[in-house]
């Protein structure tokens, strides 16, 4: 009797061990074939910061508060110490030769200084050319005033040139109109000036109007361009136009 209820105990779980494995196997096969969630994340693209550099700037540049710099986009395109106008102060302008180094206390600093040539000195005028890539400007210093120089300044080769000497009425002019020119007064005495054309990406002179010692009728003087190869001017009370 005994063996009897032990053997149908152990048929009933053989049963359930049977049906626990059946049940194990069909949920175990079901979740394997539940497929995974993906997430897909956008990459960002990188094509729009593949612009090539500008050739030019939005922004036209003008000139700092205080007069000592050329600013542009809130960057400082040319400074008045500069070394290259520094160095022409230094060595070209004839203010710091000789006697006229130690003619007033101070031209030595001006002469040798930066800091002191650069609160002795400022640009009393810019023009900028119509592609914002070139300044041409006139310098002022408070030594020897109101002398001036003139020059430009080419933002492609970071590159500035003196024009004129360092003396009264010499003047960067303007730019013709789509600036191929530019235009720049030098060379007076007494009230008597010339100007002067050059190209303004190589600076070769293109036409000069230096008056001749024995006309008296009056200096040069330029009025307005007519396009880039034509500018009108006066001598004396004469208006004229010249082709170059």
């Amino acid at each position: 009797m005994n063996q009897k209820r032990f053997s149908n105990t152990l048929v009933i779980i053989l049963a359930l061990v049977i049906i626990a494995g059946v049940v194990g196997y069909f949920i175990f096969f079901q979740k394997q074939e539940i497929p995974p969630t993906v997430t897909n994340t956008p990459i960002p693209s990188t094509s729009q910061n593949t612009e090539p550099p500008a050739t030019s700037v939005s922004e036209t540049p003008s000139l700092s508060a205080d007069k000592k710099s050329v600013v542009v986009d809130s960057k400082i395109w040319l400074s008045i110490d500069n070394d290259t106008i520094f160095n022409w102060f230094k060595i070209e302008s004839q203010l710091c030769d000789g006697y006229n180094l130690t003619s007033t206390s101070d031209r030595k600093m001006f002469c040798e200084n930066k800091t002191s040539f650069k609160n002795q000195t400022r640009f009393a005028s810019i023009v900028v050319s119509p592609d914002k890539m070139k300044i041409g400007f006139t310098i002022e210093s408070d030594t020897l005033s109101p002398d001036k120089v003139a020059g430009i300044f080419l933002r492609s080769t970071n590159k500035v040139q003196i024009l004129t000497s360092y003396y009264l009425g010499n003047e960067f002019i303007s730019f013709s109109p789509n600036g191929t020119n530019f235009a720049y007064r030098d060379g007076c005495w007494e009230t008597i000036c010339a100007f002067y054309i050059k190209n303004s990406e190589t600076l070769a002179d293109k036409i000069n109007f230096i008056p001749p010692e024995v006309d008296m009728r009056g200096n040069y003087e330029f009025v307005r361009w007519i396009s880039d190869n034509q500018a009108e001017y006066k001598l004396g009370n004469e208006l004229k136009r010249a082709s170059f």
